[in-house]
């Protein structure tokens, strides 16, 4: 499943989206990745919107209220934490 994202796509991304993924990802929240972060919201949300066009797959599904890695998402959270 490594291969359910082009990794070579991920050089494009920048050192900060990816921080700001594992935080995103770590919380399940946009709002406590933000504050832990320091930044805004929506800070948080673009970049995270930028890294999911970079890689070319959802990294995170929202449902309700509630955010969900989806399968791309736990294999780019792999990645990030080596």
């Amino acid at each position: 499943m490594v291969d359910s994202f082009n990794k070579s796509k991920i050089k494009n991304a920048t050192l900060r989206q990816l921080q700001i993924f594992e935080v995103v990802a770590r919380h399940l929240s946009y709002t406590r990745a933000a504050e832990e972060l320091y930044l805004t919201q929506p800070t948080v949300s673009i970049q995270l919107k930028q890294l999911t066009d970079i890689v070319g797959m959802p990294l995170l599904e929202q449902v309700g209220k509630r955010i969900f890695l989806t399968n791309a998402g736990q294999e780019l959270l792999k990645v990030v934490r080596m």
